[in-house]
């Protein structure tokens, strides 16, 4: 985290993922939304553990150096590390309470997409992350949406869509934010690395560079 950050005020946003590879439906889904937040930077959180998924198959260090190469083209969205650096599961209740002890005053955004909403529910100590954080839900026209019932009262309890007003409050609200849809997912472009039909356009061409280099996702 930059130390201009550390000593502002404004509200802090994180958007979580394990990013292998990070990818173009990632960068500009969460660069979008950080211009509708009206943020001046946006915080990439890599998972180290993730506790619902497969572990990932590039290393930390290997995840970590894409996302740098990445966000070249991306200058305000930024790597918060922390989770990597931490032993045991990724669970998110764990990082913000982390940021809430390092910031007790600021508005904090955890930034997920409709699918990670739709299972919210199953997240460690999900009720939680409500007194800790705002959360931010990126939505796409005609995306699914099914919460389970108490994880519904939650958010219909704690919708705002005023965005200046979420932006202002600590922890505690849910805002619906529309984003443009983009198809790319990194099991499929590890399919196409695997079969060797790689596309330049579903992620940077330095990420890409790295992927070669590296021997990356050449296994199933």
């Amino acid at each position: 985290m930059t130390d201009r950050d550390r000593s502002a005020d404004g509200p802090l946003a994180f958007f979580g993922g394990t990013f292998d590879p990070v990818h173009y439906g990632h960068l500009r889904c969460a660069d979008e939304a950080r211009q509708k937040l009206g943020l001046k930077n946006l915080y990439l959180l890599p998972a180290g553990t993730p506790p619902h998924r497969d572990a990932p198959q590039a290393s930390v260090k290997q995840r970590l150096d894409m996302l740098e190469l990445a966000l070249k083209e991306f200058p305000h969205l930024l790597i918060d590390d922390r989770e990597t650096r931490r032993s045991g599961p990724s669970y998110m209740v764990d990082t913000l309470q982390e940021l809430r002890s390092e910031f007790p005053d600021r508005p904090l955004m955890l930034l997920v997409g409709q699918d990670a909403a739709n299972h919210l529910h199953c997240w460690s100590r999900w009720r939680q992350l409500f007194d800790l954080a705002n959360i931010v839900i990126l939505t796409r026209p005609g995306a699914h949406t099914v919460y389970q019932p108490d994880l519904e009262r939650q958010i219909q309890l704690r919708s705002s869509s005023d965005v200046e007003d979420f932006c202002k409050s600590k922890a505690g609200l849910v805002l619906h934010l529309e984003v443009e849809p983009i198809e790319i997912s990194a099991t499929n472009i590890k399919r196409k690395i695997h079969t060797g039909n790689m596309l330049a356009s579903t992620l940077p061409a330095a990420v890409l560079e790295y992927i070669v280099k590296n021997r990356l996702y050449l296994t199933t």
